[in-house]
């Protein structure tokens, strides 16, 4: 029974620990790389919030801009996920080869979501049509 209480109590203490580090952050407390992302992107940009989500020795950062446009980092400040729900995102951090597929093959359409992960690349135009490339700008599919 000693053995219960102490795993349930020491549970307890870790989840409190760790709902207890999220939380509201400055943005001074971003990692550089983060700073300089956003100051680089969407310096005209008022930011809303940001919020750190730690989980056991990472911790990840949400960025919401008051337009509505967020911004996903990773704990090494390498950003994961861009998005608008109301307009076009900047794209001068989105592989070249990825905007001129969309400049070639969907005129008059604009990047409002894109989301990196290992080794692929997510985009939603602005008429929801989602398009996958590889990390190095490859296409890999299409789906509406």
């Amino acid at each position: 029974m000693k053995k219960q209480i102490l795993t349930l109590a020491t549970i307890l203490f870790l989840c409190v620990s760790a709902f207890a580090q999220n939380g509201m952050t400055q943005f001074e407390q971003l990692p550089a790389t983060a700073q300089e992302f956003v100051k680089t992107y969407f310096n005209d940009y008022k930011v809303q919030y940001i919020f750190s989500d730690r989980e056991f020795a990472d911790v990840d950062y949400k960025i919401r801009f008051e337009d509505g446009t967020e911004i996903e980092f990773n704990a090494k400040g390498e950003w994961t996920d861009v998005s608008s729900k109301q307009k076009c995102i900047p794209t001068g951090f989105i592989l070249k080869e990825i905007t001129d597929f969309v400049e070639a093959n969907h005129k008059n359409m604009c990047i409002t979501d894109v989301e990196r992960e290992f080794n692929r690349i997510k985009i939603e135009l602005n008429d929801n049509l989602e398009i996958e490339f590889n990390n190095k700008g490859k296409l890999i599919s299409y789906d509406d």
